[in-house]
């Protein structure tokens, strides 16, 4: 299928490709977006089937204000997570959002239009008449790119048999993974938060709730792995997975710009992950939220040198580089004094033998806005996708603007730059910046650095040693 619009004529019988959110022709999208917009389903949608918390949903709040819809919002918010249409479709099936469904049956596989009108189908025999691959259907913080040639699929949530618990995570893989992190008792745990206080949540996401706590004297940020039965059994292994492969890579590097992990937990409902608090919030939030005081020229140049020494510390510290995946403002987080410590290795990989070498993965892995080409479209994983990542990780940096937004002419920010080869750094520069000729000067040698790591080809970019080395020359 070479196009959205392809999808509404289409008779043959041949599979239809699985379509990410924001490929939604503009017809289908205006009718689901009149149908779940009515009586705010907009908001249980977001809420208990997507993962979000109601103050995720400020923006969309102030969106409604200003005349839009509800629902074209949270599409687009969810669609930057690389969620596809199948996946949505098969979240309104649990809501009983039949003419939901309807308006975008033929966006999704024939196979699955038998939801639309049967009370509660048997899909695991739907899932096991499938003849393609399966793909998970993934919650909002995983944010996992498949396959785009698979097909979700999900098992019944009447199905009994289908129920994990996070104790399955195999305790046995968890100490071997975690030869030098501390073991600590999940009573502690929730002492340190006050037996998981909702005053204490940090965050909350499909793959689990982050706390705030105090532990040994000493404010840590707690993750509580939950199984919450909304995915599937394969999407669960999935998160067990990532929670070994953060104690994995954790566990073998150490260094000043990586989220230092102090212990985890598997004696409790939920087996947890105690991180470093982190007191200056997020990158994305800092560049995003009117919460916090808008950072200072010199303050996103130190966060830029720090990430980037981190990056080439992870590429570097080893015979075969590890690659993070998932490099983007949201897995930056600072300290009171705004240092930046790369979080969250989830999708952390070992790369080829060598820097500028690159190898072929089986499943790609990432969030869209962020990902280069070859790895999208050919699954060649090298250090370079990080580097490309960490070059739109610096254009938000200098433009305060979104990787993505629906809004733009380029919805990309690597295509709106590119397409302003002209543009002086001053028109660029984050609003929130008082501009003087050494703002100045610092911006436009970051944007320089940025376009470089962008580059469409991974030869083109510089490792991250490089980029290190250009963030700090004066």
């Amino acid at each position: 299928m070479s196009s959205a619009g392809n999808s509404t004529t289409r008779t043959s019988s041949e599979p239809i490709k699985d379509m990410y959110l924001y490929e939604i022709p503009s017809p289908e999208r205006h009718a689901l977006c009149t149908i779940l917009d009515e009586m705010d389903v907009w908001a249980d949608l977001a809420v208990n089937h997507m993962g979000y918390r109601k103050e995720d949903l400020q923006s969309i709040r102030r969106a409604i204000q200003l005349g839009a819809s509800p629902t074209d919002e949270l599409l687009a918010m969810w669609g930057n997570l690389n969620h596809t249409i199948t996946e949505l479709f098969i979240l309104l099936y649990r809501m009983q959002q039949y003419g939901a469904m309807d308006a975008i049956r033929n966006l999704v596989d024939k196979k699955y239009h038998r939801l639309i009108m049967s009370g509660q189908p048997d899909l695991s025999k739907l899932i096991a008449n499938s003849n393609g691959s399966k793909k998970i259907l993934n919650c909002p913080s995983s944010q996992m790119l498949s396959d785009s040639n698979n097909l979700s699929t999900t098992t019944s949530i009447s199905d009994e048999s289908s129920k994990i618990t996070s104790k399955s995570m195999d305790m046995r893989d968890a100490r071997h993974y975690a030869s030098t992190i501390p073991r600590i008792d999940y009573a502690e745990l929730a002492v340190a938060t006050m037996d998981w206080n909702d005053r204490n949540i940090l965050g909350k996401g499909g793959f689990g709730t982050v706390f705030k706590g105090m532990w040994k004297l000493t404010e840590v940020a707690i993750k509580r792995i939950e199984y919450r039965g909304t995915g599937t059994r394969e999407a669960h292994k999935i998160q067990v997975q990532q929670s070994l492969n953060e104690l994995k890579h954790l566990n073998s590097c150490r260094h000043d710009n990586i989220l230092p992990l102090y212990g985890y937990s598997i004696n409790g409902d939920e087996p947890c992950l105690v991180y470093q608090f982190m007191a200056g919030g997020s990158l994305e939030q800092r560049l995003t939220s009117k919460k916090f005081v808008p950072l200072n020229c010199q303050q996103r140049l130190n966060i830029a040198q720090g990430t980037a020494r981190g990056l080439q510390y992870l590429h570097t510290f080893r015979e075969k580089p590890l690659i993070h995946g998932d490099i983007k403002p949201a897995n930056i987080l600072l300290d009171p004094c705004n240092q930046p410590k790369i979080g969250d290795f989830g999708l952390a990989r070992e790369g080829p033998n060598a820097l500028n070498s690159s190898m072929e993965v089986s499943r790609v892995y990432g969030t869209k806005p962020y990902l280069p080409g070859e790895f999208l479209g050919y699954k060649s994983l090298s250090t370079k996708v990080d580097t490309y990542s960490f070059g739109v990780v610096l254009l938000e940096l200098v433009t305060g603007l979104r990787a993505y937004d629906k809004n733009r002419e380029h919805k990309f920010l690597t295509k709106h730059m590119m397409a302003m080869p002209n543009s002086t750094a001053e028109t660029l520069i984050d609003r929130n910046l008082i501009v003087d000729p050494e703002t100045e000067k610092i911006c436009q040698r970051i944007i320089v650095i940025g376009k470089r790591c962008i580059s469409d080809r991974p030869e083109h970019r510089p490792e991250m040693s490089e980029v290190y080395n250009d963030l700090l020359a004066e």
